[in-house]
């Protein structure tokens, strides 16, 4: 069973300290990424994204695309995705 918290945990642990806020009423969760300046995002994770690993990996991958365009760096963030097969996640 795919712990979703250590997944999500996990992809951005070499770059940012990981942060979930649980308590909203509808179940989600707020995702932070912090870095030596702050926060860097924020994320609502819904519990249907949580729930559902193929979901799960495609808002991992969209986080990582908005912080790519936040520094100058969508196209090619944008090119690593499309090359990269994904097979699941592990776990």
């Amino acid at each position: 069973m795919l712990n979703p918290f250590k997944f999500v945990s996990d992809s951005f642990k070499d770059q940012f300290q990981v942060r979930f806020t649980i308590g909203s009423p509808d179940g989600s969760t707020t995702l932070s990424l912090l870095d030596e300046h702050g926060t860097v995002a924020q994320r609502l994770l819904s519990v249907e994204q949580l729930s559902d690993p193929a979901k799960l990996e495609q808002t991992i991958q969209s986080i990582r695309f908005g912080l790519a365009i936040d520094r100058g760096q969508g196209l090619s963030c944008l090119e690593e995705m499309s090359s990269r097969r994904w097979d699941g996640p592990v776990g």
